[in-house]
């Protein structure tokens, strides 16, 4: 179980033992590469604060290729190996790993209505989602003044969320064992830790080396503003977990 405890009303996360600390999303520190495969530079700046992500964008209305779900997505992403907390590459020859990941997003007053997924892909700077196997948390600040789609999303299927006003956390997770996927799994809460409800699909087969993928779309015919923005702090972390009791078989 991760180790999540509400403190005062407030999410916490901690490291349980024998478990590696969970690692904020910081595509500004360096050590992220970008793509912006259909080169329409809808972001105009993205920065980091403290634990929060700020992204502004420019002024556009979002086309087909501008969602994360569908056939295409052209916008931009940030993605680099996916690791463990020693800086081992995670292999899909690995016995056993599972990859969390967590969101916190701040309800604010006027933020661009747009889409955001963190998780794992093969090819990620491919604009052909089938391709780029993409696979992770999704959340979706699609009202004025909030968050209230949190979920799952994977390839080209669409996403898959649990809707709620109060939306303001979500938990994501997806195991491998031997590079075989399981399930890649999305849990909406609510501001007062209450759950809504989460969402799972069965994750693509996966070959080559495995990315950690942050994207960042707008649904199509969807209108941003010039300067509208939004605000999340992310988090991920990954666990070796090796099947079976040592030394028994396989």
């Amino acid at each position: 179980m991760s180790n999540l405890s509400l403190v005062n009303g407030t999410w916490v996360l901690g490291q349980a033992v024998g478990f590696p600390d969970w690692e904020l999303v910081d595509v500004t520190d360096g050590s992220w590469s970008s793509s912006d495969p259909d080169g329409n530079g809808r972001i105009s700046n993205v920065s980091v604060a403290g634990s929060d992500t700020t992204v502004t964008w420019n002024g556009f209305t979002g086309g087909a290729s501008d969602s994360l779900d569908g056939t295409n997505f052209g916008g931009q992403r940030y993605y680099k190996q996916l690791t463990y907390s020693d800086g081992t590459p995670v292999s899909l020859s690995d016995d056993g790993w599972t990859i969390e990941t967590w969101v916190n997003i701040p309800a604010v007053a006027g933020c661009a209505r747009s889409q955001f997924a963190l998780g794992i892909s093969s090819v990620p700077t491919s604009d052909v989602n089938t391709t780029m196997n993409f696979g992770g948390l999704y959340w979706a600040p699609d009202r004025a003044d909030g968050v209230a789609y949190i979920g799952q999303i994977r390839t080209n299927a669409s996403p898959l969320t649990a809707f709620n006003l109060n939306n303001q956390f979500g938990y994501g997770r997806s195991e491998f064992i031997f590079g075989k996927g399981a399930l890649s799994f999305g849990w909406a809460i609510q501001s007062s830790g209450t759950s809504t409800g989460f969402n799972n699909r069965s994750l693509a087969n996966y070959t080559g080396t495995v990315y950690l993928q942050l994207s960042m779309g707008v649904p199509d015919a969807r209108v941003i503003t010039a300067a509208q923005t939004n605000v999340f702090a992310t988090y991920y972390r990954v666990l070796r977990t090796p099947i079976g009791p040592t030394g028994d078989s396989p």
